[in-house]
């Protein structure tokens, strides 16, 4: 069960079922705390994105060691297989401690030591969202100019094609298509298909941004429970944390007397009509 960040007492019911769900995209900062559970995804089609970005503690507050996030995710690729395990680095931002030079050193450094580990990068530059605005102007936060954005961009696609990756953008548009870069999604039907060795019948849906064509069936997460405190994200916030109990249906809390349940029909599209996680 899952209750729908656009409405307090709307909760999504979904049949966790890897029967009719063709496929699971996991998301994660932290594959290490995964890696020892990985037996109850064995029955599942699995799409792993690991973000690793280069910030320190300043800016990642709740942030693992990188050595140790590379470390896992070197293991999970090795666990899963390296066409399932995609290297997200994002958000791309600039400050005073953060200047362009060290993306390009950093994303080097990482480049090299994932070189064998996946097949793709996906970048993305900062979005400023109102609610964010003030703390990233106090730390002088702000995303690359256009100019700069095109240095950065020529640079991963060198780095990236030097260590054997594809070089994607997120929801930056096409823009980038000149340098190299592909712009077509994170999650797009090619990479479902992919991931389940299977074409699939995927119906017409409006995408989540005008920028974004990734497919996307249902989202199981829930904002305001992340541990990372990261100061440039939208999500941010460890204050429904405490709500988490293992024997709830939600991830938070529990179901009220005056929420609405809403049933989600998931069948497969493999093979007809279905449903991607």
């Amino acid at each position: 069960m899952v209750r729908s960040p656009y409405g307090k007492n709307l909760v999504y019911s979904l049949d966790f079922n890897p029967k009719t769900i063709d496929c699971l995209g996991i998301c994660t900062k932290d594959p290490g705390k995964l890696i020892p559970h990985l037996s109850t995804f064995r029955n599942w089609n699995t799409l792993w994105h690991v973000t690793i970005t280069p910030y320190s503690r300043e800016y990642e507050p709740g942030i693992q060691d990188k050595r140790s996030i590379v470390e896992a995710f070197r293991n999970l690729s090795l666990r899963v297989g390296k066409e399932r395990v995609v290297w997200r680095y994002d958000p791309v931002f600039l400050s005073p401690s953060f200047p362009l030079s060290s993306h390009k050193a950093w994303f080097a450094t990482l480049s090299s030591l994932l070189e064998g580990y996946t097949d793709r990068v996906v970048f993305s530059f900062l979005d400023i969202y109102p609610h964010i605005k003030e703390r990233l102007e106090t730390m002088e936060i702000k995303p690359p100019t256009r100019s700069e954005k095109e240095e950065l961009v020529q640079f991963f696609v060198q780095e990236g094609r030097r260590h054997k990756m594809e070089v994607s953008s997120c929801a930056e548009g096409s823009w980038m298509e000149e340098y190299g870069v592909e712009t077509a999604g994170c999650f797009t039907k090619d990479v479902w298909e992919k991931c389940c060795g299977k074409r699939l019948n995927i119906p017409k849906t409006k995408g989540k941004r005008k920028e974004c064509s990734c497919i996307l069936g249902f989202d199981i997460g829930g904002y305001g429970g992340c541990r990372m405190g990261c100061v440039y994200c939208y999500g941010r916030g460890d204050e429904r944390r405490e709500g988490h109990n293992p024997l709830s249906p939600l991830l938070f809390g529990w179901p009220g007397k005056n929420d609405e349940i809403k049933n989600v029909k998931a069948e497969s599209w493999i093979d007809g009509e279905g449903w991607l996680l």
